[in-house]
């Protein structure tokens, strides 16, 4: 299975809860309607706010959860051309933040990356997207303390 784009559920409500993820402005827990998720991977895209476009100075936060662990990103996109001729999309990928449990499985967390922010798609949607680029602009940073959730 591949990762999809995808309202959450009532009966996810309280898997997305668990994760207990909290707004980087003001620390309140985080609500949303969507993520982008791959079940079979257990793995779970959440965008938390912020600007994001490679104009802005403030990126867009985003939570990964991976088997568990809390990976942070953040990130800024821009794409050219339109729906009618389909859009090629941009991604800077300027932090990521990880616990010190995944870095033995660096390159299949910046696959597992890739594959979630090109399922992002534009404005939801994969149909109008024909190209996808990445810039990982910093390493992850693998440190100690960084979230793992305990019940996964």
């Amino acid at each position: 299975m591949a990762f999809v784009y995808e309202k959450i559920s009532e009966a996810d409500q309280g898997r997305f809860q668990s994760f207990n993820l909290r707004s980087p402005f003001n620390g309140r827990p985080l609500e949303t309607r969507k993520w982008i998720v791959d079940r079979e991977r257990d793995a779970y895209l959440v965008s938390m706010g912020g600007q994001g476009t490679y104009d802005s100075e403030i990126p867009m936060f985003h939570a990964l959860i991976w088997n568990g662990n809390t990976i942070n990103i953040d990130s800024f996109t821009t794409g050219t051309g339109d729906v009618s001729i389909g859009i090629e999309k941009f991604w800077k990928i300027t932090r990521i933040e990880a616990p010190v449990d995944v870095r033995e499985k660096e390159d299949e967390l910046l696959d597992l990356i890739k594959d979630a922010f090109d399922a992002k798609g534009f404005a939801g949607s994969k149909d109008c997207v024909v190209n996808v680029h990445f810039d990982f602009i910093a390493a992850p940073e693998f440190r100690l303390g960084v979230k793992k959730l305990d019940h996964c």
